[in-house]
């Protein structure tokens, strides 16, 4: 998923206000994948909340007239403040309250690696299965249908936090296939335990002074610590191809010709 630095900045704000809500409960992880299943059902509602040139006052009575009477104060003051950010397009407001779900659902649980390796099995098992993969993704059944059809497969094979990301999992935007999304699920949970993975492919290898540059450059820009995996690319001609849990900084010699010859028409 590539992400706009100012939907970055306010997804990093968001975090830090959900982190700031101290013990995570599976409870906020269901009221924020609500609220994510809201917005992107409604583009009215998505364009209200991420309006840059609407009133703060005016959006934190929105948001409680909404969800106020379903979900808790804490999400609530939560969603009110994202709606404060500034967001690059209407619909990075609700795939963030999304990730936070995940990050929610994260944090109520002790054993991460247990649901780590649950959802790659499960990713595994539907990515296997055409079928069942075809199921899960198709536009025709409903979410209520895909989510019954989620517990009837997984039923008591997984963990409380695990069947829950599966069953919101059907709702999500952010890839068309399921197997996909449990992938991004993981990435997001991996973020979480600050096992943060930036994939670098550059031409030459990188010296230590250069990689440990590279190392601090990218924790500041993302707010945290990163493992680097460096792959030697000799197509990329220069320069650097970096992907941090899907968000991509390119700046290899290859894009820039590339722009430039689109620029030069």
């Amino acid at each position: 998923i590539q992400v706009a630095s100012s939907t970055r900045q306010s997804r990093q704000a968001a975090e830090q206000s959900l982190n700031k809500l101290g013990k995570l409960t599976l409870t906020h992880a269901q009221e924020l994948f609500a609220v994510s299943n809201a917005l992107l059902s409604s583009s009215q509602l998505r364009a209200a909340l991420s309006d840059p040139s609407a009133g703060s006052a005016g959006k934190t009575k929105l948001v409680e007239g909404i969800f106020g009477k379903k979900l808790s104060k804490e999400t609530i003051g939560l969603v009110a403040e994202m709606s404060q950010l500034r967001w690059s397009a209407t619909r990075d407001m609700a795939l963030a309250a999304e990730s936070l779900g995940v990050r929610a659902a994260a944090g109520a649980d002790k054993d991460l690696d247990k649901i780590q390796a649950e959802l790659f099995a499960v990713q595994q098992v539907v990515a296997s299965d055409p079928e069942l993969e075809l199921a899960f993704s198709s536009t025709r059944a409903t979410a209520e249908q895909k989510q019954e059809l989620v517990k009837t497969v997984m039923g008591k094979k997984v963990s409380e936090t695990t069947l829950l990301l599966a069953t919101q999992a059907v709702n999500s935007k952010t890839y068309k296939r399921f197997a996909e999304i449990l992938e991004q699920y993981g990435l997001w949970i991996a973020e979480f335990a600050g096992e943060s993975v930036a994939h670098v492919r550059v031409a030459n290898p990188l010296s230590a002074d250069q990689l440990t540059k590279l190392a601090k450059a990218l924790s500041k820009s993302f707010g945290r610590e990163l493992q680097l995996n460096v792959e030697i690319d000799k197509e990329i001609i220069g320069g650097l191809h970096i992907t941090v849990n899907g968000e991509v900084i390119d700046g290899t010699v290859q894009t820039k010709l590339q722009t430039a010859r689109l620029q030069l028409g």
